[in-house]
């Protein structure tokens, strides 16, 4: 699997059992005590936990083997060795988990706080006193503790979202989303301002929606978008009417995105031609998708794409 800041391929280890003790009591005027090791504590579980404040698999890059904490060992006097400390590992909501290779799917977190054991601490080993018999009162053996479960998983990264914005570089994406949600995004005169999706919530009708900006549709980026628009229930295509080749910026979101999601029949694919008001000239209908002619500088045309986009959301 490409690594990339929305996918992840990690190792997950449970911590190590602590060791048995073999121990005998030592205490005054009883020369021969009898076997007092105590067990060794459990190892620590690797959690996966959601958590609404990551957007983003970037931060696991920084550490592909992740490991729980080890048992302590059983002590003298039956002492119970201390268990491992658990490590969780957090999260965006929208992340599948799946084994090695993609096989099969583990889980698919979805809910804020959704949290599973992904590998199991081993146990704790047994201490001498287990082992003491009417033949053996002063055992000399202890067992190990019990290694941890291994996986290597990997996670992919894909948000829950009611717009996605895509298109070619300069477009106006990020412009488009900030007339929808009233956010701030980076806006500048200069391809590729939006190096990272973003992701907006905005109030219409008393309803919330979530919006992402994504990078532009360009060969580097575009394994990511798909997986970033998976679950856009629409996608706005930002054109920029400005040129004379409108058509032929669609062409490669037609092969590359649409296409890519023929089975999703319920997704909502809108086009907006843009900077409308640099074009000399009318634009021709040229795809059975709902089209609006727009432009950002003038704000002709941003209302009825608004009340279009909210309107078909509410009925879906």
């Amino acid at each position: 699997m490409k690594s990339s800041i929305y996918s992840a391929r990690i190792v997950v280890k449970g911590g190590k059992g602590g060791d048995g003790r073999v121990s005998f009591r030592s205490v005054p005027h009883q020369v021969k005590g009898g076997p007092d090791g105590g067990d060794g504590g459990k190892g620590g579980n690797v959690l996966l936990k959601t958590d609404d404040k990551y957007y983003s698999l970037e931060h696991l890059h920084r550490e592909q083997i992740i490991k729980a904490i080890e048992g302590s060992s059983g002590g003298k006097n039956k002492k119970h060795g201390k268990n491992g400390k658990d490590r969780i590992i957090f999260l965006p909501i929208g992340t599948t988990v799946y084994t090695s290779g993609k096989k099969e799917t583990i889980a698919d977190l979805i809910t804020e706080g959704e949290k599973i054991t992904i590998v199991h601490g081993g146990r704790g080993g047994r201490g001498n006193i287990h082992f003491a018999t009417a033949t053996n009162q002063a055992p000399r053996i202890a067992t190990p503790g019990g290694k941890g479960e291994e996986k290597e998983i990997e996670l992919e990264f894909r948000p829950l979202i009611d717009v996605a914005l895509i298109g070619p570089p300069n477009a106006g994406k990020s412009s488009l989303l900030a007339r929808f949600t009233g956010s701030t995004p980076e806006v500048r005169e200069y391809p590729f301002t939006t190096k990272k999706p973003h992701l907006w919530t905005c109030i219409n009708d008393y309803k919330r929606y979530t919006f992402l900006d994504t990078p532009p549709l360009v060969p580097e980026f575009l394994p990511d978008i798909r997986l970033l628009i998976e679950r856009a229930r629409a996608v706005i295509v930002v054109l920029d009417g400005s040129k004379n080749d409108i058509s032929n910026q669609f062409q490669p979101i037609k092969d590359e995105i649409i296409s890519y999601f023929t089975g999703d029949l319920g997704k909502l694919y809108v086009i907006a031609v843009n900077k409308i008001d640099k074009r000399k000239g009318p634009v021709n209908k040229f795809v059975p998708y709902p089209m609006f002619i727009i432009s950002i500088g003038d704000n002709s045309g941003i209302e009825s794409l608004k009340s279009f986009v909210f309107n078909r959301l509410t009925e879906k």
